[in-house]
């Protein structure tokens, strides 16, 4: 009787503990890195291959004397960690999760790179080789105890845009672009889940989101966590290092079980199981009132950091997440970070670390998945419905999460007063105005002629019609790795790049219908500042230090319009 005795001992501590959940996320990344057309096919953009070819040839030379991309991109890419992890280091880590039956990972692969990688793996060079993706087919063939892929590669914008910052129709071809290509090449049956670029979340994407068949997103659990009504505010790495919550973002609910870390000055402060429990979110229009949901996926950022940078045990989930773990509503820790940057995209953490944390997380009584198998396991309740506040994840120095994301988009202010300042332009507005303005020429193209189709936007050709050409060149400036390193090198002239390319295309068609307008402004996302009216501020833009802001502040925008906008109106609502 003694073993009989012992086991149910051992059921009744890992109840105690609660059964936490774990799966992982590996973001896969690399842009456009020079954005002009390209001379082999002049209907498209330049690809990796094509511009290293032309830097070291004498191409892509321009007033500045400088042979452009100025990235080494024979470092880049030759690095022989990326080779693997872009071509079968995922599959052999998926592959070590078997012993787990629900084991698996989600893999996102942005449309650019698949270009890029296409390029050297046909030319045979930096070590790619044709017929890389094979290795993903397979892992994604993979099925868990439940029949789910143990590699679920996930929906996307296909050059990396940063989706709360861009209009409706950016992110929707974007997100059509991506499954073509993804199914292109990886075969049919598009992901049921997005990872939204540097986990920036916005409830404002929630339709786009479900018009495109998606059925949850990730976001970023900090940003469940600053919405909590006692929110413990604490200012420092550990706490609280940006703008606290705005009050409109509060809801009355509580976290009650808080805990807080922090590591190389990236930390927060957590309720569980509150911050790390799939929730619904919704975004309701303001004109018709019709409500879109979509189920939220917290990453856990801070443990996700964490694992992306260094071995880790279960010990934070066994002090302070499966204490709190609710049986009917279970805690998921998915640790979601780039697969192809720093240890983490490395071999130690493929082949290592990844099978030994969920090896100790099972030991421990946890249980290793992914995230579509745990959403199927453990639907989320109807009426489970949250905020989620605005911003990204706090990985980005300088950023932190801020609800503007600001290390893609500074704010205008006086850095005397911390006021707002119109004439205060940084690199990053200058960016959105030259955006905000191609796009509506590229627009107003499509409005004038036929739809356009997403397989010429992917590959256009000389039979595809100028506003699939114009949107094709235009679209690659929105990566967000342009902006994330401000005026590093040649990071800054790749949007107007874009922006140059696309408009000869446009124009052609708009020159053609003169006295023909039926498009309506391009509007960049409103944007307000400071963030807390009559509140305090705080954060990189305030020097780290506290500052009470005034009760006035700016509601600013660009708005830009092929034939002028005469007028503009601000509409807001209680």
């Amino acid at each position: 009787m003694r073993p009989f005795v012992f086991l149910l001992t051992l059921l009744s501590l890992t109840s105690a503990l609660g059964q936490v959940h774990t799966t992982y996320l590996w973001h896969m990344q690399q842009p456009i890195y020079w954005p002009e057309q390209s001379p082999s096919n002049p209907h498209r953009y330049q690809t990796a291959w094509e511009s290293h070819q032309l830097k070291f040839s004498g191409g892509n030379v321009y007033s500045d004397g400088l042979a452009h991309p100025l990235n080494d991109l024979a470092s880049i890419f030759g690095n022989d960690d990326r080779k693997a992890a872009y071509q079968y280091r995922p599959k052999d880590a998926v592959q070590s999760l078997f012993n787990h039956p629900e084991g698996g990972a989600c893999v996102n692969y942005s449309g650019c790179l698949i270009e890029n990688v296409n390029s050297l793996a046909n030319a045979g060079q930096w070590g790619y080789y044709n017929g890389w993706e094979n290795e993903f087919t397979t892992a994604r063939n993979w099925t868990t105890s439940g029949g789910n892929r143990r590699m679920d590669i996930t929906a996307f914008g296909f050059h990396h845009v940063m989706a709360p910052l861009v209009s409706k129709e950016v992110l929707r071809k974007e997100l059509q672009m991506h499954r073509h290509i993804y199914e292109e090449t990886f075969g049919p049956g598009y992901s049921k889940g997005f990872w939204p670029a540097e986990c920036g979340f916005s409830e404002r994407i929630i339709p786009v989101l479900v018009e495109e068949g998606l059925e949850w997103s990730v976001v970023a659990n900090s940003h469940l966590a600053r919405t909590l009504s006692d929110y413990p505010l604490v200012f420092g790495t550990n706490g609280c290092n940006i703008d606290p919550p705005n009050p409109a973002d509060i809801v009355p609910t509580t976290g009650d079980h808080w805990w807080s870390g922090q590591l190389d000055g990236r930390g927060g402060q957590f309720a569980a199981p509150y911050c790390y429990q799939a929730h619904r979110a919704q975004h309701i229009d303001p004109e018709t009132g019709e409500a879109d949901q979509l189920v939220v996926v917290p990453m856990a950022d801070l443990l996700s950091y964490q694992n992306g940078f260094s071995t880790m045990g279960t010990g934070d989930i066994d002090a302070h997440i499966a204490p709190h773990d609710d049986p009917a509503h279970p805690s998921l820790v998915l640790m979601a970070h780039d697969g192809d940057n720093a240890w983490g995209g490395g071999y130690d953490y493929y082949a290592n670390s990844v099978p030994g944390f969920a090896n100790a997380a099972a030991s421990a009584g946890h249980v290793p998945t992914t995230v579509q198998q745990f959403l199927d396991d453990h639907p989320v309740p109807a009426n489970d419905l949250v905020h989620v506040e605005d911003g990204a994840w706090f990985n980005a120095a300088n950023d932190w999460g801020h609800p503007q994301f600001i290390n893609w988009f500074w704010p205008l202010y006086d850095n005397n007063d911390y006021t707002f300042n119109p004439n205060g332009w940084t690199e990053d507005a200058r960016n959105w105005a030259v955006l905000t303005a191609g796009e509506n020429h590229v627009q107003m193209a499509e409005d004038l002629s036929s739809p356009v189709d997403v397989a010429d936007l992917v590959h256009p050709s000389a039979s595809s019609t100028l506003a699939e050409k114009a949107w094709h060149f235009l679209l690659p400036g929105y990566t967000s790795g342009y902006m994330y390193y401000g005026t590093a090198i040649d990071m800054e002239v790749k949007q107007t790049l874009a922006v140059n390319n696309a408009l000869p295309y446009a124009d052609q068609v708009i020159n053609a219908s003169p006295g023909v307008d039926n498009t309506a402004p391009s509007v960049l996302v409103p944007q307000r500042y400071p963030w807390n009216p009559g509140g305090v501020g705080f954060g990189p833009h305030y020097g780290y230090q506290q500052h009470v802001n005034p009760s006035d502040f700016a509601v600013w925008t660009f708005a830009y319009d092929v034939n002028g906008v005469s007028s503009a109106q601000v509409k807001y609502r209680v």
